[in-house]
């Protein structure tokens, strides 16, 4: 009995405390300004793919990709914070720029993306993702 317990603790702890975070965003407005970040291409791949590990993550924007396990990339770093109640702000930095900014909604999965575009905030879209735990 023992045995058993032990082992439904440990399945339930390793789903429990999965090793990533996947958030898997469509687009559902794009904004059609002129100051979009070059290589996105976000206007035929629609999509924001943020891969939140213990130690590593990775941020697909359109065709951009950035990954902190490419030794040959650009200097990475990535905060997160609360913004209010129900949304969850991640920013990333590029080179010691701020980049990318993603606010997720912790009650629907709705997110909005900024670029920060010469140190100016622009909304990028509005997207719905979806969250799994890998």
């Amino acid at each position: 009995m023992k045995t058993m317990i032990f082992a439904f603790m440990t399945f339930f702890s390793a789903i429990s405390f999965a090793e990533e975070r996947v958030f898997d965003c469509a687009a559902t407005s794009l904004t059609r300004s002129l100051e979009v970040p070059e290589g996105a291409n976000l206007q035929q791949n629609p999509q924001v793919i943020f891969r939140q590990g213990l130690k590593h993550w990775s941020l697909q924007v359109g065709d951009l990709y950035l990954n902190t396990r490419d030794p040959q990339g650009p200097a990475l770093w990535m905060k997160s914070g609360s913004v209010s109640k129900t949304k969850v702000e991640y920013v990333f930095w590029v080179e010691a720029s701020t980049e990318y900014e993603l606010v997720v909604s912790v009650v629907d999965y709705s997110a909005q993306l900024f670029w920060w575009g010469l140190g100016e905030k622009v909304l990028l879209g509005n997207f719905q993702c979806e969250v799994t735990e890998q």
